[in-house]
């Protein structure tokens, strides 16, 4: 089983290396395309059982759990990729593998989180404080790298979300205070759902995106 305080030097690569054969099983699951709470719902329920309970509960246990599976989904990226299976996108809300297009060559991954997971020190050396600091400040580096367009309704539905009013102009600094006020609103142990959390985190990238060009709050 996969637990939020395994290490790379602890001598759980074979651990990993059989989630990476797990999700290699369920290509079609990832053909028709998987958001990262929903994969990680799936792998802690039997048969699967490789996340234990305890994934989603606080913030450093998320972001080692996060880490481990996208750690797995980089390396199947690569095999993947390898096999000319295909092209395994990989993000936060949807993780999808694309068909290759018509060309035999591999193509260039322009990703600039892949080599940040696949890096195992990352995982060693990021503590508590650092995932703290890391949820204060991810969705705003984000808005800056984000390529979205949004309409007038998507972005309306958006501020519903975050509880801001249509009259109220958006600035980073208080999608940040929103988006962190309702996660911790919602979070399991105060008895919300986690569906609720993905809802907020794309509602996040919506209102970031449409902000993008502004100086960062």
């Amino acid at each position: 089983m996969v637990k939020p305080d395994m290490t790379k030097s602890a001598g759980h690569e074979a651990t990993f290396r059989h989630l990476q054969l797990t999700l290699y099983a369920m290509q079609s699951r990832f053909e028709a395309g998987i958001s990262e709470f929903e994969l990680i719902s799936l792998l802690q329920k039997p048969p699967y059982s490789l996340f234990d309970e305890t994934a989603l509960r606080d913030s450093l246990a998320l972001f080692r759990c996060h880490f481990i599976l996208f750690h797995c989904l980089y390396r199947l990226q690569d095999e993947w990729l390898a096999e000319k299976q295909g092209l395994l996108n990989i993000h936060t809300t949807s993780i999808r593998l694309e068909t290759l297009a018509g060309s035999t060559e591999t193509p260039v991954l322009a990703d600039p989180l892949r080599d940040y997971y696949l890096d195992w020190n990352n995982f060693d050396s990021t503590g508590k404080e650092d995932v703290d600091a890391l949820i204060d400040s991810f969705w705003v580096k984000m808005g800056s790298g984000i390529h979205m367009s949004a309409d007038e309704n998507t972005i309306n539905e958006a501020r519903n979300v975050l509880e801001i009013a249509p009259d109220i102009r958006l600035t980073r600094s208080l999608i940040k205070k929103q988006y962190r006020h309702l996660l911790h609103r919602h979070h399991p142990d105060k008895g919300g759902e986690n569906p609720v959390a993905a809802e907020l985190v794309r509602a996040c990238e919506v209102l970031l995106s449409a902000v993008k060009q502004e100086p960062l709050a």
